[in-house]
């Protein structure tokens, strides 16, 4: 874990990966409108992103060591598929429900899977058990997402 003195620049780091989230939705939901195909428009996404960090490893000239690569656990290597799925769930959710509605129910499934996991130290992550102040946390992201399912109007 991060000394708390150091964490400043990770938790803004957090905060713009987070903004990026429903610009993502609202961007592959227009291109889904133009290709009329959320799976198609899920392939280009991962293949422009390919592309891009394809780019960036060239740049950084980052060598990989496939032997530690092939070692790894075999589940390692579903975090494309899981990616995948999570596009064209986006996708679809986006064009149904609008982009704010779309983000809070998926930043909802994140959280509490995210607890789950650390709690059970699920994945290959380090045990954090469940405490008041992450059971805390996930009934105020519950109470946001009621706010925006059945909120005032």
């Amino acid at each position: 874990m991060i000394q708390a003195s150091k964490r400043a620049p990770f938790l803004l780091l957090a905060v713009a990966a987070g903004s990026l989230l429903p610009m993502q939705f609202s961007i592959n939901s227009a291109l889904a409108g133009e290709l009329q195909s959320v799976t198609l428009t899920a392939g280009l996404s991962y293949l422009v992103g390919a592309l891009a960090l394809g780019l960036v490893l060239a740049l950084l000239r980052v060598r990989p060591n496939w032997t530690a690569a092939g070692a790894a656990p075999r589940w390692v290597w579903l975090g494309g598929v899981v990616g995948s799925a999570y596009v064209v769930g986006s996708v679809v959710l986006t064009r149904l429900l609008g982009a704010a509605l779309a983000t809070t129910l998926v930043i909802a499934a994140q959280v509490l899977t995210a607890l789950a996991l650390d709690h059970f130290g699920a994945l290959g992550l380090p045990r954090r058990t469940m405490n008041r102040t992450r059971t805390l946390a996930a009934l105020l992201v519950l109470a946001a997402l009621g706010l925006r399912l059945w909120g005032l109007r």
